[in-house]
């Protein structure tokens, strides 16, 4: 079973910390990488994205056929998506593990969501449709 965690974050509520206590919640750089480490070598670790804050996105959208595009924020929020891990586990127990080693976990929430669809399974769905007698 694959899973993506999205990490979400507020910056607001992170300035109630020391830069320690952030440090002392989440292990530390050098636990993060053990637990990185630790997770690869089993395959659980498929992949990780860190995003930049917002502020910087774009809106495209296809209005009449035409794209529109926008660098205004999309919301007034003050929480955003951070980042996310994507996950290969026997089970949605073994998922919600390791989400709860997520350092942001300690204060901040984080959303474990099976994923229905990966490259591999789009990539078949494609030969579907291209292969033999396809249209």
């Amino acid at each position: 079973m694959k899973f993506l965690l999205l990490i979400h974050n507020n910056v607001e509520a992170l300035k109630q910390f020391t830069e320690q206590q952030l440090v002392e919640m989440s292990g530390g750089p050098a636990a993060i990488a053990e637990t990185a480490r630790e997770l690869l070598t089993t395959g659980e670790l498929v992949s990780v994205l860190g995003l930049k804050d917002p502020g910087e996105e774009k809106d495209i959208q296809l209005v009449a056929g035409t794209p529109v595009i926008s660098d205004r924020p999309l919301l007034e929020t003050k929480e955003f998506l951070a980042g996310a891990m994507v996950l290969h586990c026997e089970s949605v127990a073994r998922a919600l593990e390791i989400a709860a080693r997520i350092p942001l976990a300690n204060f901040r929430r984080v959303e474990l969501r099976e994923i229905r669809l990966d490259q591999d399974d789009f990539l078949n769905q494609l030969d579907d449709f291209t292969g033999p007698g396809a249209p």
